[in-house]
């Protein structure tokens, strides 16, 4: 086996059909929720502490938030001189907050403010656990209202935070408990919405992902993050256009995200604009030159052009960058296995480029199945091919099932499958193994 794939020298070329095949950054990172104690989604205990004026006349300085205290007789209260009667003032009319509860509706305020403490400093799933069993803590005990309010925004914070830690450490099932948790808490809690979206996604719910990258812009639309996942989606559903739009508005927020122009690139590359396509790879790449897949995916284009000699150099360029890419060996592959010029076409390397890719991805795409059937066939090993070729079709979709039935009729007949050049001539068809 290689491990390096600098001897394949100028030999290599890729299908139209591997053009979107492995889009970079599917899934950003979860967006960090606030660092900083002073940050709007977390905000600081005054705000829930602070005394709150009368809508008549602000009390004293100095006096709780549920004071019980009369302020000074009014001149005429319990007058006899003037023959008035006397007269009850109303809560509001003696400073009083009427929905304030007593004493101990302020038990769990201590437990509260712990946890606000706590938040400077946590960065670990301990440590964020610790501040939602504070938050809990204080609100059974029992808290007023406004000082409740902020507990739940504590905890929404807190929720969100373990919810990434969680994430990074692959637990995708708890991750979107706790984003989902945190989304109980606070509904507009945009981070926290966004995340459960990637969770949704990963989940494999790509309708109910949507919805919530749709909510996040509704609360954000600033969210890069959330326009390029939500075209992300698009292009999965076929949506190219409207995936297009998003990526758009991805970039429109951040110019040179690259992972961005690659994704859109994809989707120009679908609605055959090629031209359109090729400058979103060659941007993505002079803005990430150690982004592999950028150039694997601009030398299928190349390919599907017909630049053979042109689509050989980037693959070669995709594995100098990042030899661990399976892909870039499968593309490879696909060329040398089937590229309708002979000087492309090298038996033995394409049968060891293909086992490559699956040594370094595993055996279950089917289309790394089947670049190693058509190099086998390639090589006149056909019998091989045709086994194969069958392994691909088990899991393959049924909208390539007949083709790869075609393809098991052409080993049969001894006959090596050969790629149409180029496919975007003149009523070609641009395809994608994606």
């Amino acid at each position: 086996m290689i491990t390096r794939y600098d001897v394949v020298a100028a030999v290599l070329m890729t299908s139209a059909w591997s053009v979107a095949s492995a889009q970079t950054g599917r899934f950003p990172n979860f967006e960090a929720a606030a660092g900083s104690a002073q940050e709007d989604d977390r905000a600081t205990p005054a705000a829930a502490t602070a005394p709150v004026p009368n809508r008549r006349s602000a009390p004293a300085a100095g006096v709780p938030w549920n004071a019980s205290r009369q302020p000074a007789k009014s001149p005429s209260h319990g007058s006899r001189s003037t023959g008035t009667p006397a007269r009850r003032l109303t809560p509001a009319q003696r400073g009083i907050d009427p929905n304030a509860k007593p004493i101990g509706a302020r038990l769990g305020q201590p437990d509260v403010l712990k946890a606000y403490e706590l938040t400077k400093t946590a960065q670990t799933e301990d440590a964020y656990t610790q501040v939602i069993d504070l938050c809990r803590s204080g609100m059974q005990k029992g808290v007023e209202s406004r000082m409740a309010a902020y507990a739940r925004k504590l905890s929404a914070w807190a929720y969100n935070r373990r919810g990434e830690a969680r994430a990074d450490s692959g637990r995708t099932q708890e991750a979107f408990d706790d984003f989902d948790a945190a989304v109980g808490m606070e509904s507009g809690q945009w981070r926290a919405i966004h995340n459960r979206g990637v969770s949704h996604a990963m989940l494999g719910n790509p309708t109910a992902a949507i919805a919530d990258f749709t909510r996040t812009l509704e609360l954000n639309p600033r969210f890069a993050n959330a326009w390029f996942n939500r075209g992300e989606l698009k292009y999965e559903n076929r949506e190219f256009v409207a995936a297009v739009q998003d990526y758009n508005q991805a970039l429109r927020l951040a110019p040179r995200d690259a992972a961005a122009l690659n994704s859109r690139g994809h989707a120009l590359y679908r609605l055959r604009r090629s031209a359109e396509a090729m400058a979103d790879y060659n941007k993505a790449i002079e803005i990430d030159p150690s982004s592999a897949a950028a150039f694997v995916n601009r030398g299928d284009l190349q390919a599907d052009q017909g630049n053979f000699a042109q689509a050989a150099r980037t693959y070669r360029e995709a594995i100098q960058v990042n030899p661990s890419l399976g892909r870039a060996y499968q593309s490879a592959a696909w060329l040398m296995a089937t590229c309708p010029e002979e000087s492309f076409r090298n038996a033995d390397l394409a049968i060891e480029a293909a086992q490559k890719a699956i040594e370094l991805d595993g055996n279950t795409d089917y289309r790394y199945l089947e670049t190693l059937a058509a190099a086998q066939a390639n090589a006149g090993e056909f019998e091989d091919a045709i086994k194969t070729q069958e392994q691909a079709m088990e899991t393959a979709p049924d909208a390539v099932v007949q083709v790869y039935r075609r393809r098991i009729a052409e080993f049969r007949a001894g006959r090596p499958h050969r790629e149409p050049s180029p496919k975007f001539a003149a009523g070609a068809r641009a395809v994608s193994r994606r």
